[in-house]
């Protein structure tokens, strides 16, 4: 028996005043319902109606089970409602893990926007540079910008992320401007990551593509850190434009090699566990920064 169908049968049996009523609305048969509410009985071992030619009334077991019977339909319904509202509309609470610096400088201004469309969600928003696995930590998502590899995580591209490269007018009227890439091998250039070393950086002017071996005396994971060393004129950055744009507007920061851009070019994703069934706020918010950005940060 499912006793979800009994106690529905035995309030409307008694909504209705007759079995018949309660059977066209439930769209089962007659007999149907006269088993389902017989179960009841049968479990509870109890008379529920007064049976008479002309209606139904009911017992005062009847009168009590009544009580518990509307409860736990409206609670039912009320179950059934908020788990197909989840499916449906962006409700709920949402984890997301993203870049600092893309954090505070192109998120943190539309955060606003987002919650005013969706107010049923609750976002905690986690900024931090490391690369973060969300099935560890329990994010809904994580936001990278970066080349995507072969991952055990889905991934769902939002928008590029241009990179070009900056220096301090400082820096240029003392060290020169170079003029090809080859030239970045004899400047001060600064990091991102980890490795004092240097790096290998690759650029393209969109025909030919060329690869020099740079380093310098910072690194750093943090790209606004290093946009603050390249304008004290520290030495040459290779940073999305996002970053560098306030520097560059107040002059602190020109672009060279303009002609010259990293390849390839890496992309903010949305990451987030292939197995789950991505929660409708989830969706809604990536939705929403793929429409924010149109293809470009």
């Amino acid at each position: 028996m499912d006793r979800l169908d009994a106690f529905r049968a035995f309030a409307l049996s008694w909504q209705h005043g007759s079995f018949a009523a309660a059977a066209r609305e439930m769209a089962v048969t007659r007999s149907q319902v006269s088993k389902l509410v017989a179960s009841l009985e049968e479990t509870y071992n109890v008379k529920l109606f007064n049976r008479s030619s002309r209606a139904l009334s009911l017992t005062s077991a009847g009168v009590e089970l009544h009580e518990y019977a509307r409860s736990i339909l409206a609670l039912s319904d009320e179950v059934a409602l908020a788990l197909t509202e989840r499916r449906t509309q962006a409700v709920g609470k949402l984890v997301v893990n993203a870049p600092m610096s893309f954090g505070t400088l192109m998120l943190a201004p539309r955060m606003t926007s987002f919650l005013k469309l969706h107010p049923r969600v609750e976002l905690r928003m986690d900024l931090n540079d490391r690369m973060l696995n969300p099935i560890e930590m329990g994010f809904d998502l994580s936001l990278r910008i970066a080349h995507m590899s072969d991952s055990n995580l889905a991934a769902r591209r939002i928008c590029a992320v241009k990179r070009s490269l900056y220096a301090s007018p400082d820096y240029l009227a003392q060290h020169g401007q170079p003029e090809e890439p080859a030239q970045l091998a004899q400047h001060r250039c600064l990091n991102y990551g980890h490795n004092l070393a240097g790096a290998e950086w690759q650029l393209t002017d969109g025909r030919n593509e060329k690869r020099v071996r740079v380093g310098g005396a910072l690194c750093s994971n943090n790209g606004e850190m290093l946009a603050q060393a390249a304008a004290d004129g520290l030495g040459i950055i290779m940073e999305p434009e996002f970053i560098a744009q306030k520097f560059v507007a107040q002059g602190k920061l020109v672009q060279i090699l303009k002609d010259w851009q990293e390849a390839p070019q890496i992309s903010l994703y949305a990451l987030y566990v292939p197995s789950n069934r991505l929660p409708m706020a989830a969706r809604a918010f990536i939705d929403f920064l793929v429409r924010e950005f149109n293809d470009e940060c």
